[in-house]
């Protein structure tokens, strides 16, 4: 694995796949998430790769092929008109480091059309670094839009969320799982969407599975919506299902 992995940085053989985010209100595309596939035969996992990177030290080609490679991926199906030209894209970046000055700048150089429409997300699975912090909110053309990952799952939840001050904070799927028969999950939740929506925030519940999860998240304020019950991640971005949008049609014409 490990000489795969090299053989994966040399050669940046990861690809991108799309995740449609939607409107609670609506189900409308608002955004969509590039989530990293690896193009190599045994090393499959982006916890595995990411696991590696750490071990030898490459934690900051790994973030600058991503950054770059989705981009790059999301900019062509712009062209191509596969996906909607004014959606955001949702980007992970690794909490603990950060592009140098040269590619900051060559990032501008090429995307900076569309620098606005980029949400950083950052994963609580990494301890952040205030400096690789400071250099991704002083990067050139940066849209000031961060999203924390992953809410719930951590151990300095509460750190990062203050020290991020994200846009965006991402409901784990681990809490999302079966919220309609967990009162603790629900409360959870209930309490951070008070938070996001008193300092202008919003909450994304991501990994909703099922037809009770959406309905208990939509009842308990979120404003955005992700998951394998609305639509798959793909290459070539797919529409939402017909049933996950009538679900959601049906509960607000009865509110």
């Amino acid at each position: 694995m490990r000489l795969e992995f090299h053989q994966l940085i040399e050669k940046e053989q990861l690809t991108y796949h799309f995740q449609p985010i939607l409107s609670a209100k609506n189900g409308e595309i608002i955004a969509y998430e590039a989530l990293m596939r690896s193009q190599l035969a045994t090393l499959k996992n982006p916890e595995m790769i990411l696991r590696i990177a750490r071990e030898e030290n490459k934690l900051e080609d790994v973030e600058r092929i991503c950054i770059f490679k989705s981009t790059e991926t999301f900019d062509q199906l712009r062209k191509n008109k596969l996906v909607k030209e004014d959606a955001l894209l949702f980007i992970n970046s690794i909490a603990s480091v950060s592009l140098n000055d040269e590619d900051r700048e060559r990032f501008h150089r090429y995307f900076s059309h569309i620098q606005s429409q980029i949400v950083v997300e950052v994963t609580e699975e990494e301890n952040m670094s205030e400096e690789a912090l400071i250099r991704k909110r002083e990067t050139k053309g940066f849209s000031g839009m961060f999203a924390l990952d992953d809410y719930g799952s951590g151990y300095n939840t509460e750190i990062n969320l203050l020290n991020l001050s994200p846009k965006y904070i991402k409901i784990d799927l681990t809490i999302v799982r079966n919220i309609d028969k967990d009162f603790d999950k629900q409360q959870l939740v209930s309490n951070i969407v008070e938070y996001a929506h008193q300092r202008e925030g919003y909450i994304i519940a991501e990994g909703i599975e099922t037809k009770e999860e959406l309905l208990k998240v939509l009842e308990l304020g979120v404003d955005y919506l992700q998951g394998y019950y609305l639509s798959y991640p793909q290459l070539n971005p797919q529409e939402v299902s017909n049933e996950s949008i009538k679900t959601i049609e049906n509960y607000w014409k009865k509110r």
